[in-house]
């Protein structure tokens, strides 16, 4: 079974994933940014998932966990914001792709499939 860390600061968003997708993945969430990197390197994640808008120290994090764990596909879901354009197409060199919410679960759900089986960055 392919295992999958996500993060988001919100529990509920954290617990509603993970309910939904702990039947096709070994799912560990957290809610604090400051353990991904331990964990990561700690446990062989096939599938990142960061709940997060992208700036310099969501890019910064990326780069370092890609380093550490190279094989790990980054995920990246938050609500678009125009304003958000530039930090949005510099953080697409570190993820495999972007989710922007809201999003339909079960679309998410077939491209996560797709995406922790090939090995090719994924645009959706």
């Amino acid at each position: 079974m392919k295992k999958v860390l996500f993060y988001s600061p919100d529990f509920s968003f954290c617990y509603s994933l993970l309910m939904y997708l702990h039947d096709k993945y070994d799912v560990t969430s957290s809610t604090d940014m400051n353990v991904l990197k331990s964990l990561t390197r700690r446990s062989d994640f096939d599938l990142l998932i960061l709940d997060a808008e992208p700036g310099s120290e969501i890019e910064k994090l990326c780069k370092e966990i890609k380093n550490t764990s190279p094989g790990l596909k980054i995920i990246l879901t938050y609500v678009y914001n125009s304003k958000m354009n530039d930090a949005d197409i510099r953080i697409r060199n570190c993820v495999s792709t972007i989710f922007y919410k809201p999003f339909d679960l079960s679309e998410v759900s077939k491209s996560l499939k797709q995406i922790v089986s090939n090995s090719q960055p994924h645009t959706i």
